[in-house]
């Protein structure tokens, strides 16, 4: 009876109402990494770090040794890895010191766990920001499964880096 009322409505030109599509997020929330821009750009990327080390050995065979190196007047906090030296805080000029701690944090951090999975088909995608930041490993496929279901461009997964003023987040307008 059902199939002749379809075939009745649709020789009248009345049409079904059409379900809304449904957006499903690809992203796996149960594997997010905690981190908290500002517990790293506080002595915490080392720590960090040694936390991560056994999910990173699953994605990459010789994760980087990362070391920290702090000033004695306790104002500067470099960490370096592979031949890279980041600098989170430094006395400017100025005699101030820089009050990009936490961005510089969060690029060097992700940057470390990136470039110990050069040889991998993951990455290591950061996830908001701030003291709401985390991390995900994604492949490149899923990360592109994730932006184009995700709405919102300040939900996306993404790789910190160098540019300023946003680090690489992003932005609703841009």
């Amino acid at each position: 009876m059902k199939r002749l009322v379809d075939l009745l409505k649709s020789l009248w030109g009345v049409s079904q109402p059409a379900s809304p599509p449904v957006s499903v997020n690809p992203l796996d929330y149960e594997q997010l990494v905690t981190l908290d821009a500002e517990s790293l750009a506080e002595q915490g990327i080392l720590t960090s770090y040694s936390e991560l080390l056994p999910r990173l050995k699953e994605y990459s065979a010789a994760p980087l040794k990362v070391t920290e190196v702090q000033s004695n007047d306790g104002l500067g906090y470099t960490v370096e890895a592979g031949g890279r030296q980041f600098v989170i805080w430094e006395v400017l000029e100025s005699g101030k010191q820089n009050n990009d701690g936490w961005e510089r944090a969060t690029v060097a951090f992700f940057q470390i766990v990136n470039a110990s999975l050069e040889a991998s088909t993951y990455h290591f995608y950061a996830i908001n920001g701030g003291n709401d930041l985390f991390g995900m490993f994604l492949t490149e496929q899923e990360f592109i499964a994730a932006r184009q279901a995700i709405a919102r461009r300040s939900d996306w997964p993404w790789l910190p880096d160098d540019r300023l003023p946003h680090y690489g987040f992003p932005v609703e307008d841009a």
